[in-house]
């Protein structure tokens, strides 16, 4: 496992972990009788997701890495149900379709200046276990599952260019805090292990990545 890959796992599980020890005690201390977590959840986010400057997926396009764009914005939607609980854990499944889109055109003072205007594409459909730590007011939770994600990289074409979806590990936690009945503010930041792809003779090959997604919205239950 390389260097930034190690980083980025720490730095997910350092502030998973946080988000569980701040919020655990707030939970506990809300109404009366907030009842249990649950029975469903719906979540609607807006999302900053790292797709990356990868050498090697830029290689594999013809482009420097510095051309590809590194951060851009999208749009996240999941659902969860909450099946049982066991002493101070509630489980739950659920699933989340992440859809970003990211552009970057080198400016006047740049190294590529005059160069193409490059665009990243980047959709994850992510199946998850849950586990849930709180009650009805607000909980947070660690989650993961194995799903499918398609990372694309286009140069000032009209269409997307085919691309192959590759198996991807996705992890994280987040929160929901309810504001009011049936709607909650919803944080969720999510690690996404993609499996690398092979070159054919119609698509380029893509290396082995991760990526992070901060998703910030509501949710309604």
């Amino acid at each position: 496992m390389s260097l930034p890959r190690r980083t980025g796992f720490r730095t997910a599980l350092v502030l998973c972990v946080a988000i569980q020890l701040l919020l655990l005690p707030a939970t506990r201390a809300a109404a009366q009788d907030p009842g249990p977590i649950g029975p469903f959840v719906i979540d609607v986010r807006g999302s900053m997701v790292n797709v990356g400057q990868d050498p090697d997926l830029a290689a594999n396009r013809g482009l420097g890495p510095s051309q590809l764009p590194a951060w851009g914005l999208g749009l996240d939607v999941g659902g969860h149900v909450y099946l049982f609980s066991w002493g101070v854990i509630t489980f739950g499944v659920g699933a989340s379709a992440l859809f970003t889109a990211a552009s970057r055109t080198p400016g006047e003072n740049e190294p590529d200046a005059g160069g193409p205007t490059v665009t990243t594409r980047f959709t994850a459909f992510s199946p998850q276990l849950s586990f849930n730590f709180g009650d009805g007011d607000g909980w947070s939770y660690l989650s993961g599952g194995l799903g499918t994600s398609r990372l694309t990289v286009s140069s000032e074409q009209l269409t997307v260019p085919a691309q192959r979806r590759a198996g991807t590990l996705n992890y994280g936690g987040g929160a929901r805090w309810f504001v009011r009945p049936g709607m909650a503010f919803s944080l969720d930041l999510r690690m996404f292990a993609i499996s690398p792809l092979e070159q054919t003779s119609t698509e380029p090959g893509s290396p082995r990545m991760t990526r992070l997604a901060l998703n910030l919205g509501v949710a309604f239950k």
